[in-house]
């Protein structure tokens, strides 16, 4: 490798690219990145899917235990304290 930068950069033969290896490997990894965009974004809709699906379930459990608290306590206030004999 040549350490002044004054000169040009001396490439042998077989380390030269073609522009269709450019082309090819640009192409490649605008795939690469195309697919690793999908797939990221598809674990993040799983995981905001999930977190919403969690989050409904234990809204759903807090409120149907505040009703049957409410409805016991209701329930207690209503019965009688003696029953007529």
């Amino acid at each position: 490798m040549n350490s002044n930068p004054a000169q040009p950069l001396e490439i042998a033969p077989e380390e030269r690219v073609t522009l269709e290896q450019l082309k090819h490997r640009a192409e490649a990894i605008s795939n690469l990145a195309v697919g690793e965009t999908k797939r990221v974004a598809t674990d993040v809709m799983e995981m905001k899917a999930a977190r919403v699906a969690l989050i409904a379930v234990g809204t759903i459990v807090v409120v149907a235990s505040l009703a049957y608290f409410l409805g016991q306590r209701a329930a207690q206030r209503s019965a009688p304290t003696s029953l007529p004999l």
